[in-house]
């Protein structure tokens, strides 16, 4: 039996530069952060929201995934729940990020789609609660 989604991977180029904007703009926690191995030139880090069981592993692309290296700064269909979408929307734009796509209404609720430090599309959902 499957509990939860343990990880989702987003390829970056920097793994300082991201895990930077994940926590300082988007007010992520960093739940791990360390070497692969002694000496390793990238390292796992996790990041987590409000004690979530799902992680977002922020990983350099490396001789091991160099098939992901065209994914970098790519809409990698990662999308994030928020609430009060507009004053959320104006909170990201003051600390400079940049809105691809400001909010669109629908019955449904609403979207918008910011890009992340590493040129990565990230789509933002406002659910209608029923």
């Amino acid at each position: 039996m499957i509990n939860h989604i343990g990880t989702v991977c987003l390829f970056v180029e920097n793994q300082d530069r991201a895990k930077a904007f994940y926590t300082d703009v988007l007010g992520m926690k960093v739940h791990e952060d360390m070497e692969f191995f002694p000496g390793s030139p990238t390292r796992w880090l996790s990041m987590s929201i409000n004690g979530t069981a799902t992680e977002l592993i922020l990983y350099v692309v490396d001789e091991n995934w160099e098939h992901y290296r065209g994914v970098v700064g790519k809409s990698q269909a990662i999308t994030f729940d928020v609430s009060n979408m507009t004053a959320f929307i104006a909170e990201l734009k003051a600390k400079g990020v940049t809105v691809a796509r400001e909010p669109d209404v629908q019955p449904w609720g609403s979207s918008a789609m910011i890009k992340d430090s590493e040129g990565n599309s990230i789509l933002l959902i406002e659910a209608i609660k029923a």
